[in-house]
């Protein structure tokens, strides 16, 4: 991606600015399933997504999400789009966003186009903040969950995610969706998946109620600024259903980044779930948890398959991609300790 191409799509969506300028701009580490590029942009006062003063000039800071030509996970960038925009003024921090494209004659992908926020994402920093700083991310973190839980999804639009048939049907649309995705993307028998996919059929929750999840919401995938959460990211896989889905994902073995037992490297599990339920009025079923953390490792080691497909073909040189397949057998002994 180069600035030239920013400008002259920046001119394209904003007619009225002049003298547009684009700099700084840069790939942000990460971004597995999309890629995020940060850039700077002034122009002369015109029609602008909300004008900051620069001098004589107006500007901000913007963010690109760009489809890779391959990723650990094939989404819909409509669909976070379109969450982005419900969930303004809602009370959880998320990026305000402009334009969706889908021409590729821009930046040779499909692609979306926010602001950007202040902050960083670094689950390390946070792990290693001051103690008082620590404490007040971590509340924030259980209580901007709770809020995604008890919002109007409904009233909020996002019925076009497509509800559960009911809450004991959650597992459901999970179960079948990324079983499909094996079977597309593995390159060998996969016996644990198998056995792990049978067990979760057999052996479904019953929602307390449908509410809005994240699909990925952990340590790492919000911005923070000093002791406080600035934005929550990577929506890729949001969906309608069983809250305690987020609450297991962010349990996840591969997610307690400060090598021991607290989630997210930030807490015991069992003080995360009192906090959750005292945050947002539901109550915490382990063993509910427990399916829901078999499930993500399912999830996150056909996530790995997908992303070892795509080195082995050629279709991506991202070391990442080439390092989930090593990762994968972690995950199946993982799977086998939760659905003994």
């Amino acid at each position: 991606m180069r600035e030239e191409q920013v400008v002259a799509y920046l001119q394209h969506k904003m007619p009225d600015a002049g003298e547009i300028e684009v700099s700084q701009l840069w790939r942000i580490p990460g971004g597995a399933s999309r890629e995020t590029w940060s850039f700077d942009a002034t122009w002369k006062e015109g029609k602008a997504p909300r004008r900051a003063p620069v001098g004589p000039r107006a500007g901000r800071g913007f963010i690109i999400r760009r489809d890779p030509e391959a990723s650990l996970l094939d989404t819909e960038r409509y669909v976070e789009f379109r969450v982005y925009q419900a969930l303004k003024d809602t009370g959880v921090p998320v990026p305000e966003v402009f334009w969706l494209e889908t021409d590729p004659q821009w930046l040779e992908q499909s692609f979306f186009v926010m602001g950007r926020l202040p902050g960083q994402a670094s689950h390390q920093s946070i792990i290693a903040a001051d103690p008082a700083e620590r404490e007040a991310i971590t509340q924030q973190k259980v209580e901007i969950l709770a809020r995604i839980h008890t919002l109007d999804w409904q009233e909020l639009g996002l019925d076009f995610l497509g509800p559960p048939d009911g809450p004991e049907r959650c597992a459901d649309a999970e179960i079948e969706r990324w079983e499909r995705t094996m079977r597309e993307q593995m390159l060998e028998p996969q016996p644990v998946l198998e056995l792990a996919l049978d067990w979760l059929r057999r052996n479904q929750p019953v929602a307390q109620r449908i509410t809005l999840v994240h699909g990925d919401y952990r340590t790492g995938n919000f911005l923070v600024e000093g002791n406080r959460i600035t934005g929550i990211l990577d929506w890729e896989m949001v969906h309608l259903g069983d809250p305690l889905e987020d609450v297991a994902w962010a349990c996840l073995r591969a997610w307690r980044w400060a090598g021991d037992s607290r989630v997210g490297g930030l807490l015991p599990r069992e003080e995360f779930y009192r906090r959750y339920e005292e945050s947002s009025g539901l109550k915490v079923d382990p063993e509910a948890v427990r399916y829901w953390e078999a499930l993500g490792n399912v999830k996150w080691a056909i996530i790995c398959l997908t992303g070892g497909r795509s080195f082995a073909e050629g279709r991506s040189k991202d070391a990442i991609h080439a390092f989930t397949a090593y990762m994968k057998h972690e995950i199946d002994a993982e799977i086998l300790r939760l659905i003994d």
